[in-house]
């Protein structure tokens, strides 16, 4: 570490040597160093264990009490603590203030940007991140636009500017600043827009004309549906996979799946697959395994948090290709199949093990088809009901009253 000023000379004096040789050695961490996130973790992670609880292999975010039913999730210093048992909370408070200063933020009502809100009577969780989008209308100056019924125009298909159109670096700043604040929307209360903002963010280095239209167009779709948010309650908790075969401008397919739980998305993923496919099953294929290793990771990560009610049901997949389910039973389903390369066929030992099920659907129930392409409004809509997106206008209940269940927010 730096000498701090003033004391330069002093110790160079003291010392008799060069100031170029003087450094800090630190015995604890500060604020400020890069090493700082990792050691605040290493000392709360050791903490956690002491006192009873297990972190998850599938992600060392969620720690859960091997005797009470608790489940905390950590993120750098905010935690939130769930668990059926206000006495159990409480506990856990009490040892989180004798070690840290910690101040208790009550019924959890926003997360990173997400608000939440609980209906008691309905059974219901609502997230949305209409503030967050109206913040980013203002920066970004779209606060007043015209509005649109989709993200993305089923018409046009982006292409990369031509090479003595370079945009010059202030333009590339502002461009990945807004695709930036898309994807944030995107990844927490948002997935419809996933494939729009997947398009928009290959174009990062040399934005043109039209994708600026393109940026805008999902700034005026958000704009007309600020209060969209995902609405957790009863509801199945079913997989989708899809592709949509050479559609890219490298002839490259866009992949996509989609798993809910209750009855709202849990987890999506828009994105260009890295091979060239030679048919459209091929493309399925390469989706469908993608779809595998989240089903696998996310009935894992339930296992681990107790939701063993929800376990066997995401580890149902659905799929519109039955090119694609066959290859994944019959390992000589076809000669042409030869040249897929080995990742891919893991599928058919889960298959054959039972561990995942594959089942068809018809094209118009793909819920993940809203992944894969720009879609018409009327087959767009369905696909944000059946991602579980509503309307974020009800009042919140009294969170958690009593001795009922308990949502807490702590922050450090």
């Amino acid at each position: 570490m730096e000498i701090p000023d003033g004391l330069h000379t002093d110790i160079a004096l003291s010392n008799k040597c060069s100031l170029k040789r003087i450094v800090c050695r630190l015995t604890k961490s500060i604020y400020g160093l890069k090493q700082l996130p990792r050691t605040w973790y290493g000392k709360i992670n050791k903490f956690f264990i002491d006192h009873g609880f297990q972190r998850s292999e599938h992600d060392h975010n969620v720690y859960i009490h091997s005797i009470f039913k608790l489940v905390l999730l950590l993120y750098v210093d905010d935690l939130v603590i769930a668990s059926p048992s206000a006495e159990d909370v409480s506990w856990v408070q009490d040892l989180l203030h004798e070690e840290f200063e910690m101040t208790d933020l009550g019924p959890l009502t926003s997360f990173l940007g997400m608000e939440i809100r609980r209906s008691r009577p309905g059974r219901t969780l609502h997230l949305s991140q209409s503030k967050y989008i109206a913040t980013i209308l203002e920066r970004h100056g779209m606060s007043t636009c015209a509005l649109v019924s989709t993200p993305a125009d089923p018409h046009i298909r982006l292409q990369k500017s031509l090479p003595e159109d370079q945009a010059d670096s202030m333009n590339q700043q502002r461009y990945q600043s807004a695709v930036g604040s898309l994807m944030y929307a995107m990844i927490g209360t948002r997935p419809d827009i996933a494939y729009a903002v997947s398009a928009i963010s290959q174009y990062s280095t040399n934005p043109g004309a039209a994708h600026w239209t393109a940026v805008r167009r999902i700034f005026r779709y958000l704009a007309g549906t600020q209060t969209l948010g995902l609405r957790y309650g009863a509801g199945d908790c079913p997989g989708y996979t899809d592709a949509d075969w050479g559609t890219g401008e490298d002839r490259k397919s866009i992949g996509g799946y989609a798993f809910l739980i209750n009855g709202a998305a849990v987890a999506g993923m828009s994105k260009k697959q890295a091979s060239v496919a030679l048919s459209s099953t091929e493309a399925e294929y390469m989706a469908l395994t993608q779809g595998v290793k989240e089903s696998l990771w996310l009935g894992e990560l339930l296992h681990d948090i107790g939701a063993l009610q929800h376990q066997q049901a995401i580890r149902q997949i659905q799929c519109d290709n039955q090119g694609a389910i066959a290859l994944t039973k019959n390992p000589e389903y076809h000669a042409r199949t030869k040249h897929i390369d080995i990742q891919f066929h893991f599928i058919r030992q889960h298959v054959e093990s039972e561990t995942i099920k594959l089942v068809y659907c018809s094209t118009y129930e793909m819920t993940a088809d809203i992944f894969t392409k720009p879609l018409p409004r009327p087959l767009f809509h369905k696909h944000v009901l059946g991602l579980g997106l509503g309307d974020f206008h009800e009042e919140p209940e009294t969170l958690m009253n009593g001795k009922s269940q308990k949502l807490n927010a702590f922050r450090g």
